[in-house]
């Protein structure tokens, strides 16, 4: 990722307790002048490259880029996003299928399965059926185990709960809000809606060079139950928005419609973000301002619980390390199946179509 350093990175997908969570929806607006590039195509057939190259060039011609990341391959991509020319190319294959809305007006798909040799895949049909059964048992062993590290998590969180003074964390809030934002428009913000950190193969990543590259004030909440940074991101959603101010609300992998884990304000270039075990920011304080959630804990109450806060920390710790093993084999065979693809395909032909399609993006003649 280095060539693309201070590119916005982001992740529209998540290995969560539901399942795949996708925020695919979020790519692009038809009604509002957007167009899209489906790719489809098994693994292996160059997806990831084709988008690599075409967000290279845009970059490279100074176009505003976001890059989608894929959790379960976190050195993949899964779309790129050209904001400056309302243009999004995504992977429409699944776990997040997608088809046209309105085809050749907004949307249209570019189908990489003709550039493979049918008869050679045709020719590894039993090899590859068994490969994609092991990796559907490997997910659906991270799912179960990412539901039971939910439901320790809700017993943290509600133990932590009775220790929570709420009614200084909404002061705290109010207070913050009030310094940090005026009123700029009659017309509530518009917000985006993404994910900054992902459950992964290789652990859980958090794409802090985002926030970097976006922000220079950045508030550091560190809160490992989440609930008192729920408390003051909410609060600030809400207000902010109100006061006309745009938005990217970055949702959290584990709790991926209620808990709020990162708030970016790109016109003020404001930050908030959560620091906890799962990823801790200590190297990023030095240049922050940091939020302590403690200064809002009754820690007598929170004493009665130690020896249970402390069982279903460790238990935590196990089943999210679990987790990321099934799914770094998953991704070891989904692996094998991509290099029983790769031999079949007519990549010289796939260069041709970037080419092609780099042209037609960029308006080149």
């Amino acid at each position: 990722m280095d060539y693309l350093k201070n590119t916005p990175k982001f992740f529209l997908g998540a290995n969560s307790p539901l399942g795949f969570f996708s925020l695919f929806d979020n790519l692009y607006d038809p009604e509002d002048g957007w167009f899209c590039y489906i790719l489809k195509g098994g693994p292996g057939t160059g997806k990831s490259s084709l988008m690599k190259k075409i967000a290279t060039h845009a970059i490279g011609r100074g176009i505003e880029t976001e890059l989608i990341y894929c959790p379960s391959d976190p050195d993949s991509l899964d779309a790129v996003i050209m904001n400056e020319k309302k243009i999004s190319i995504v992977d429409g294959t699944a776990p997040h299928t997608m088809d046209p809305v309105y085809p050749g007006i907004s949307d249209k798909i570019v189908n990489l399965g003709d550039f493979w040799d049918s008869d050679s895949i045709s020719a590894k049909r039993s090899e590859i059926l068994n490969l994609s059964h092991k990796n559907l048992l490997f997910r659906t062993r991270a799912k179960g185990y990412l539901r039971a590290y939910r439901s320790i998590k809700n017993d943290i969180v509600n133990m932590t709960s009775c220790a929570v003074n709420r009614k200084k964390v909404r002061q705290y809030s109010r207070n913050l809000t009030k310094k940090l934002f005026k009123k700029i428009s009659d017309v509530p913000g518009h917000e985006k809606v993404r994910f900054i950190s992902a459950i992964t193969p290789y652990g859980v990543i958090f794409l802090e060079d985002t926030l970097t590259s976006i922000c220079e004030n950045l508030y550091i909440i560190d809160d490992d139950s989440g609930i008192i940074s729920t408390i003051i991101l909410n609060y600030v959603r809400q207000a902010a928005l109100s006061l006309g101010h745009n938005i990217i609300t970055c949702y959290c992998p584990l709790d991926p419609k209620n808990k709020i884990e990162s708030l970016i304000f790109p016109d003020s270039r404001i930050a908030f973000t959560v620091s906890n075990t799962n990823h801790p920011l200590e190297h990023l304080k030095g240049s922050s301002r940091k939020i302590n959630s403690k200064r809002f804990l009754d820690r007598k109450v929170l004493s009665s619980h130690s020896r249970l806060l402390t069982f279903d920390r460790k238990i935590e710790r196990e089943l999210l390390l679990e987790v990321i093993k099934n799914l770094n084999k998953s991704k070891y065979i989904h692996d094998e199946i991509e290099n029983m693809y790769v031999p079949t395909m007519d990549f010289e032909g796939i260069n041709k179509l970037t080419k092609q399609l780099i042209n037609e993006i960029m308006d080149i003649r």
